[in-house]
């Protein structure tokens, strides 16, 4: 009983773990991340025509994005939900337009795997070959799961995905099955990081916003597409509902998804009185009148990597009335960790800052503390943990919290790439 680390392991993104037992192969996730001049790294090799099949936990491309490689000369089944495809397949459009040059499929490939897909329920078991899997709901965006999956041999693993653990204005929380498992596989994004309580950050978002309206201001937020978009829609909807919301970019494709599968939501009527309320933005004439009355602007890009967003900010940085507001992830060297660092954005000829500049912790993954409770909610069954994609530094603190909280009983691992573990049964 063995585990490949085929990406993830010491690194955020490139997700990819192979589960291999009595010589049958069970792939999880198959994703792409970005080297510093963001060119797509993918994970390392395996034969697709010796996989019972592959399992995709969400739609980010760090999780999916690899995944129509399988499909140029192997048809293996894919296990995942509908949200997912749909999703997974705008995400990576986009992507193949910015990087067709690196990748080495097309849309096609991804039409070809669309067409072995078997759509995943929540709670609902499913055969795979000699394994049985298991999704159920990861907390993280629409369609995101984590997998139970029961190998040949009878070892049980739980591979969490991306996961949240506390409930958001769009989502659950992450839902924990009582099923004994052998071996966790454990995402550590924010490994050493404990987040604000959440209702914190919302309230200072809101108290923010309301504040650079009154004074006549435009407020920006650059937001990821999917997810982090809606939830800020909903969240401002709620409780700024005379605020006039604008949405701009691939967040009104998402948006229309999130719709087609209410389902998913917390609270499907909130969501929709929410998308009623919110003017999307269809053209440059709609782009052009946006910014110039006090509103709120939710836009793609999360990171001012392209998209309508370096539109706005452009437009609004150099008045001191308006804001931009940061709420998703800033990767080192990405356009918005620069400008909250220097104050300036010299590429797009921001010289000077003069608009109000914060960022607001609204992340998509539970912190060091939510992961520790999903270990120590088995902690009386484990008897291996793995602990993956995240950045050395969140891998090791991880580890070190879980070794002081379940004791030297349980076997804990922080994998790098290439590296296969021998799974104590």
């Amino acid at each position: 009983m063995f585990l490949k680390i085929l990406g993830g392991g010491q690194e955020v993104g490139r997700a990819a773990y192979l589960v291999i037992d009595k010589n049958k192969y069970f792939l999880l996730d198959y994703g792409v991340n970005f080297d510093e001049e963001d060119h797509p790294q993918f994970p390392l090799h395996v034969r697709p025509i010796d996989l019972s099949g592959i399992a995709i936990t969400h739609a980010h491309l760090d999780h999916i994005g690899a995944a129509p490689l399988l499909y140029i000369t192997g048809k293996p089944p894919l296990y995942v939900t509908k949200p997912t495809l749909d999703i997974g397949k705008l995400l990576i459009n986009d992507f193949l337009k910015l990087n067709a040059y690196y990748v080495d499929y097309d849309i096609g490939e991804f039409e070809t795997m669309a067409t072995k897909a078997k759509f995943m329920e929540y709670g609902v078991e499913e055969e795979a070959g000699e394994f049985t899997l298991l999704f159920t709901d990861a907390g993280h965006i629409l369609g995101s799961s984590m997998i139970y999956l029961e190998t040949p041999s009878g070892h049980r693993i739980l591979y969490t995905g991306d996961v949240n653990t506390i409930q958001t204005w769009t989502l659950n929380r992450a839902q924990l099955w009582p099923i004994k498992i052998d071996t966790l596989i454990i995402e550590s994004t924010y490994g050493s990081t404990k987040h604000p309580p959440r209702h914190m950050s919302e309230k200072r978002l809101i108290d923010a916003i309301e504040e650079v309206i009154d004074s006549g201001g435009t407020v920006l937020i650059p937001a990821f597409s999917v997810g982090r978009t809606q939830e800020v829609m909903c969240l401002v909807q709620a409780e700024l509902p005379h605020v006039n919301i604008y949405v701009d970019g691939m967040s009104r494709d998402i948006t229309n998804i999130y719709l087609k599968y209410k389902n998913f939501l917390r609270d499907p009527a909130m969501f929709q009185k929410a998308v009623e309320n919110t003017f999307f933005i269809r053209g440059w004439s709609d782009r052009r009148k946006a910014w110039k009355t006090p509103s709120v602007i939710i836009s793609s890009a999360g990171m001012l990597k392209g998209g309508p967003s370096v539109y706005y900010l452009k437009k609004i940085s150099d008045n001191p009335k308006n804001a931009v507001f940061l709420v998703s992830y800033q990767a080192p060297n990405s356009p918005g960790h620069i400008l909250l660092e220097k104050g300036k954005l010299e590429e797009l000829g921001i010289e000077e800052m003069r608009a109000r500049l914060e960022w607001f912790d609204l992340s998509s993954h539970a912190g060091k503390d939510g992961l520790l409770s999903i270990m120590l909610r088995y902690k009386h069954v484990l008897k291996n943990i793995v602990i993956i994609h995240g950045e050395p530094e969140s891998t090791t603190k991880l580890a070190s919290m879980a070794r002081e909280a379940l004791g030297k009983d349980i076997n804990i691992y922080t994998p790098s790439n290439g590296e296969e573990i021998k799974l104590e049964a």
